[in-house]
């Protein structure tokens, strides 16, 4: 029974006390307490029973911060509500683990995973989010209910999806899909075909992918959802890069970049430009493709989107190498592996061994590039990931110049070592060799 006019004033006795801590960073000033006192404040609420009652106000008032992180990631503040998140991610974190651990309602994990999603993206968590995810699935009371169930593998499909496990992504999406569509929303059911056109390009589909992106669109014009037509539109630019139809990309992108900017959504126009980029690079056009990825990495690093800007990074640097760039390239390729590392995007780290390859053999480092190019082929092989038309010729012209620049036996040797390597022996060979 505080009056709310006077916490201020009880807050700053506390602080004056020592029993709150007060930190000043800029404008933002935060208080927090010291372990301590926190471990004998929460003693004292269960010695009075008050704890789950707190711990559900707490998971309320974080769930509504969650909310509106989710909004203000759509808008032209992304930057700002990302740092909000990241500032709160512990409470973040400890909300999410009471309806997990049932301590409230089992459906506010479902909500939770709905609102984080894209930070747990942008921001490289995707593996604690397919674990929030993975929990919530379990749950009896999410398994009751397809509403639940359909909310919780779409999301978990997304972060699978973003660290390039295809083969989950599909399962989870085509199941999504079919309780979506008994559930007869259509938003619901052109996001789900929307992400599982994605996962089934990057599963070698572009066919099958261009179908339910297509059909995706017209629902999305139909509902009148701008940002949706948007990622629709990105998505079948992708498949057109895929096919080798640079012309039709462009339309789609073109499109798409323009109602980005028009609602004002940083992550899908650094996405635009990131592909415009890549069409660019395969039409040979190699300065539009260097305009194109500044732009996007602009963008990304303006966002706070660490998995965009690592993207735009990677591109500059296979830029770089063409150029012959070798120092600029080494330093922006091996940002974006450590990058691709951390958030576990096995597609572009495997990608991004790939061009260190072509760097190793450009430095006359033949025996790594043999062994690289061994690794990310047997690699791809197990993880059932396809490249490109255009880049598998790309890739195999490559490995036919290391056969012939390495003696016959050296190749032969270097390649039976590599295609014994995993992720981890791939990464510190190329590390040490900086």
């Amino acid at each position: 029974p505080i009056d709310s006019l006077d916490v201020i004033d009880l807050l700053h006795s506390l602080v004056e006390k020592s029993l709150i801590m007060l930190d000043e960073s800029g404008e933002l000033a935060r208080y927090r307490m010291l372990e301590t006192i926190r471990d004998y404040a929460q003693e004292k609420l269960e010695q009075h029973g008050e704890r789950p009652v707190i711990a559900e106000h707490h998971c309320m008032h974080f769930f509504a911060i969650a909310k509106q992180v989710r909004d203000g990631l759509m808008g032209p503040e992304q930057a700002l509500w990302v740092q909000r998140a990241e500032t709160d991610l512990d409470n973040l974190r400890s909300a999410i683990a009471l309806p997990l651990s049932g301590g409230t309602d089992a459906f506010l994990a479902v909500k939770f995973s709905v609102a984080l999603q894209g930070f747990w993206m942008l921001r490289g968590y995707a593996t604690e989010g397919r674990n929030v995810v993975r929990t919530a699935l379990a749950l009896p009371t999410v398994q009751a209910s397809d509403l639940a169930q359909s909310h919780a593998l779409y999301v978990g499909a997304c972060l699978a999806g973003s660290q390039s496990d295809q083969t989950q992504a599909q399962q989870m999406l085509e199941t999504c899909l079919a309780l979506r569509r008994g559930l007869g929303v259509p938003y619901d059911i052109a996001s789900t075909l929307s992400t599982l056109s994605l996962a089934r390009l990057q599963g070698g589909d572009p066919i099958g992918a261009a179908t339910g992106e297509e059909e995706a669109l017209r629902l999305l014009r139909i509902l009148g959802h701008r940002l949706g037509e948007a990622v629709a539109l990105v998505h079948l630019g992708q498949i057109a890069v895929f096919s080798g139809d640079d012309a039709r990309a462009r339309v789609h992108l073109d499109q798409a970049l323009s109602i980005a900017r028009d609602i004002k959504n940083q992550e899908v126009e650094g996405e635009c430009e990131l592909v415009l980029g890549e069409t660019a690079f395969e039409a040979g056009d190699l300065p539009q493709a260097y305009v194109r990825f500044a732009r996007s990495l602009s963008v990304c690093r303006d966002a706070g989107d660490k998995r965009g800007e690592a993207n735009a990074l990677w591109w500059l640097g296979k830029l770089d190498l063409l150029g012959d760039n070798l120092v600029r390239a080494r330093s922006r390729l091996t940002d974006a592996l450590r990058a691709f590392r951390d958030f576990e995007m096995r597609d572009e780290l495997l990608s991004c061994f790939e061009d260190h390859a072509a760097l190793a053999a450009n430095t006359g480092s033949s025996e790594l590039a043999v062994k690289l190019a061994a690794s990310t082929s047997a690699l791809r092989t197990r993880l059932g990931l396809a490249r490109a038309p255009r880049a598998e010729q790309r890739w195999r012209a490559f490995v036919d110049r290391v056969q012939r620049e390495a003696a016959t036996s050296s190749f032969a040797t270097f390649w039976a070592e590599g295609e014994c390597w995993e992720l981890e022996n791939a990464l510190s060979s190329v590390l040490a060799a900086q």
